[in-house]
């Protein structure tokens, strides 16, 4: 996945009327899980690689000098119910999403469609106590000390746009929404949607394409309608914005 010698490249075509962008990331658990997201959500054709290009004169990060761009999850579908808009779904692509939200923010790459939600990814199997199978996990296992610390939440913030936590393997519970709006302070303009956990389910069929071997090996999956629902949460934070922003 990070050999950009053999990924796939292509140009989003953004002329499909309205076009807007949901950025899916990783708070605790699986790397692996914003592609299993937008797999559950566009599974034909499979989420693929796209690079984007640093958006400013001024020279990228170190870490994205030597190309100028960042490698991303990408995966396109129309008519997602609410939501008006032909979507363009964005996964930032690990390990390096951990330098991606260290040094800059959506902002700072040419997206092509303006990003207009955030979704975070949270898994019960995975939390309070990281785990090595995530980047992030193993990194604040390591140097945090600070147990409402979590990185990914905290740039999600910053970015300032409609935000939603989906919560695999949670119950919708008083207890489920005080240990996780206590632990990462949560307030409660941003909806936590509990879900199931991520199933082990052998993919029947498949395309083929460059992810697949990130589905069927491990062969896990996450719910398409919950994926929906999130989206569908989502899109209520996104209107409500835009109404204020009229008014």
């Amino acid at each position: 996945m990070n050999d950009l010698s053999d990924a796939q490249r292509f140009t989003i075509n953004a002329m499909h009327g309205h076009d807007a962008g949901v950025w899916v990331c990783e708070g605790s658990g699986l790397g692996l899980s914003p592609t299993l997201f937008l797999q559950a959500l566009c599974p034909d054709p499979d989420p693929r690689l796209l690079l984007v290009k640093w958006k400013h004169t001024a020279a990228p990060p170190k870490h994205f000098r030597s190309t100028g761009t960042q490698p991303l999850v990408y995966s396109e579908g129309d008519h997602i119910a609410p939501w008006p808009y032909y979507l363009h779904l964005f996964a930032p692509q690990e390990p390096i999403a951990d330098k991606f939200e260290l040094v800059s923010g959506l902002q700072d790459w040419q997206l092509i469609v303006p990003v207009l939600g955030i979704v975070v990814i949270f898994d019960q199997k995975y939390d309070p106590q990281p785990s090595l199978f995530s980047w992030r996990g193993f990194r604040n296992s390591v140097t945090s000390t600070n147990q409402k610390s979590n990185r990914s939440l905290e740039w999600a913030r910053a970015q300032r746009l409609p935000m939603v936590i989906a919560a695999l393997g949670y119950d919708n519970t008083s207890a489920f929404q005080e240990q996780i709006h206590g632990r990462y302070e949560i307030t409660d303009d941003i909806p936590i949607v509990p879900g199931p956990e991520l199933a082990n389910l052998k993919r029947k069929g498949g395309s083929g394409g460059m992810f697949s071997f990130a589905f069927e090996p491990q062969q896990i999956a996450l719910d398409k309608e919950f994926a929906r629902h999130v989206m569908s949460v989502l899109y209520q934070q996104v209107s409500a914005a835009q109404n204020e922003v009229q008014e």
